[in-house]
């Protein structure tokens, strides 16, 4: 708040929502009143098409089922005509076999490639078959393993159905029958007798050409009657079926009744199941519903009236101290605290203020503690570290992961002699102003400073983040090293005495990186032969001089310049190692 001056109150909250609480409490009850009409409305809708959609499918499923069973007695007949294994007799006499143990099937025409027919295997009462096939329902035939054909009516509902014979890879022949639908024709007066009260139209099928082949009025399939242009039919065309034309909604009925209505073609068969019931059905419901919810919505909006004046003034009475409270905690007046004497959301929020208030004041203390002790550790580890372990990211655990990684050794030549003649004093503290620069060195181009080891500095770079060019940054550190070196020796040797020189060496290769140590006291560390070598790399290095491996010349590329140091014998360690020193 700092001191600001509070706009002084005109009209009180209280009375603004008395004055807007009668029209905005009704308009909403009435619209909830008219969503759950509609809400209503569209369930019933959307139970019906569930219905329908359920209806059509188990039709749909019986028809599937029933193709399935006459294909695969076709498919028989025409293996047994062709299997070379069989005399024909046995061929003919074994197809007949089949037939008659068909449930499906109660004759089979076998027809030549071109759609001759060649010969009929029929119990008796069979319908006839026509003498050859159309040339585009033996295509269909050859390319989808079943078509059907015409339609026709005696005792009971036929499709003309053709499966392909098949011999050596290539259709050989047909073998076609009339299949009857009276399955079909069954489930169909059982789901209208069941699901629909007996609804005349509730649900049928239909062929290419738009006739009734299933009906709950059994006569009406026999006739084959056309109902093209009538309800959900309207506006379709024959093939409208075999050309997948899919259809839901409302429409006139033949009578002229408003009904609702689904079409539903068989996926690659030329037939199409019709569901419908009138409307009339499907909001009988809702006329009940809608004198109750009227009655409900207007008490609702008179209640909600009231409760808004009654309680206007008791819910807006705690703002107040709320407001003057906030302006102590934005004059940051911490340590107070609010009690409004109430048992509901204002009383928590005072409550929650107050707490807030006592919580800001710790966390105030506790943030500048934590910057001092984030401060105090990246005096010991990398910064990248130290965030890691104070959000709990990093793995406080004893052991380590393989990495690659350049280790640098910056070692202070002759330091015995010099520490011989200066005061301890005087050592540590030029040690420290040393080790301080070098420090900063190492962090600026990327780096981890290790740990020191008595006048000896350990660098890492490559851990704990990933560096593809961390040997790169550990020879332009070492080279900063030098630089930095050489300009602060007027100051050393005016104030000291001494010539402080370093040896650095550097290698580049795989270490075991990890905390190094027991559960109560670890080091963050790098372990291994790469770091064995770059102490011994240092330990040869003149003063003043970056001597670095082959490994870490071809890690770092050529952005240095190098010069060709010879190769040397390491202690402890068979072999000669390739050594280069990097100019400053």
């Amino acid at each position: 708040m700092s001191g600001a001056t509070l706009p002084r109150v005109r009209i009180p909250i209280w009375i603004q929502l008395a004055l807007l609480a009668a029209p905005l409490a009704a308009a909403p009850a009435v619209a909830i009143g008219w969503f759950a009409l509609d809400v209503k409305s569209e369930a019933l809708v959307e139970s019906l098409r569930d219905l329908q959609r359920a209806s059509t499918d188990e039709v749909a499923g019986v028809l599937e089922a029933g193709f399935a069973e006459a294909q695969n007695g076709l498919d028989a007949v025409g293996r047994t005509l062709t299997d070379a294994a069989l005399t024909p007799d046995a061929r003919i006499a074994l197809a007949r076999h089949l037939v008659a143990a068909s449930a499906a099937l109660d004759h089979a025409g076998v027809y030549a490639v071109d759609g001759a027919s060649i010969d009929t295997l029929a119990e008796a009462g069979a319908p006839a078959l026509p003498a050859t096939l159309p040339a585009a329902l033996l295509a269909s035939a050859s390319e989808r393993g079943l078509a059907i054909g015409e339609t026709s009516a005696d005792r009971a509902v036929r499709l003309l159905v053709v499966v392909p014979i098949r011999a050596a890879g290539r259709v050989t022949g047909y073998v076609a029958s009339r299949v009857a639908l009276d399955d079909v024709q069954a489930r169909v007066e059982a789901i209208a007798a069941a699901r629909f009260a007996g609804e005349t139209d509730a649900v049928y099928v239909v062929d290419d050409q738009l006739r009734v082949i299933a009906h709950p009025d059994r006569e009406r399939a026999l006739a084959l009657t056309p109902a093209a242009g009538e309800g959900i039919l309207s506006g379709l065309a024959g093939g409208a079926a075999r050309n997948r034309v899919g259809k839901t909604g409302e429409y006139r009925g033949a009578d002229g009744r408003a009904m609702f209505g689904s079409l539903r073609p068989l996926t690659g068969r030329p037939l199409a199941v019709v569901a419908q019931v009138p409307r009339t059905r499907v909001y009988a419901p809702l006329s009940e519903m809608r004198r109750v919810v009227i009655l409900a919505v207007a008490a609702a909006a008179l209640l909600a009236v009231l409760a808004a004046l009654l309680f206007a003034r008791r819910v807006t009475a705690p703002v107040r101290p709320l407001v003057a409270f906030a302006g102590e905690l934005a004059a940051r007046k911490f340590g107070k605290r609010l009690d409004l004497r109430r048992q509901d959301e204002l009383g928590q929020l005072a409550v929650a203020l107050s707490n807030a208030s006592v919580d800001l004041e710790a966390s105030e203390a506790q943030a500048l503690k934590d910057a001092a002790i984030r401060a105090d550790l990246g005096r010991y580890l990398d910064r990248e570290l130290v965030d890691q372990i104070v959000r709990r990211e990093a793995v406080m655990k004893l052991g380590g992961v393989r990495t690659p990684v350049t280790i640098l050794f910056a070692d202070v030549v002759a330091f015995t002699p010099m520490a011989e003649k200066l005061p301890a004093e005087d050592v540590v503290a030029m040690l420290n102003q040393l080790f301080t620069i070098l420090t900063e060195i190492t962090f600026r181009h990327g780096g981890t400073v290790d740990k020191f080891i008595g006048d000896c500095l350990m660098a890492m770079w490559g851990a704990p983040r990933e560096q593809p060019d961390h040997a790169a940054r550990a020879l332009a550190a070492a080279q900063d090293m030098l630089r930095w070196l050489e300009a602060g020796q007027a100051e050393w040797a005016d104030k000291y005495k001494v010539d402080v020189r370093l040896a650095i060496g550097i290698n580049t290769g795989e270490a075991i990186v990890g905390n190094i140590g027991s559960e109560t006291r670890m080091e963050y560390t790098a372990i291994g032969d790469t770091v064995n070598v770059a102490a011994r790399v240092e330990a040869i290095a003149r003063p003043n001089q970056i001597l670095c491996t082959l490994a870490t010349r071809s890690a770092a590329g050529d952005d240095f310049e190098y010069a060709d140091a010879g190769t040397r014998e390491l202690t402890g360690r068979s072999g000669a190692v390739a050594l280069f020193e990097v100019t400053p």
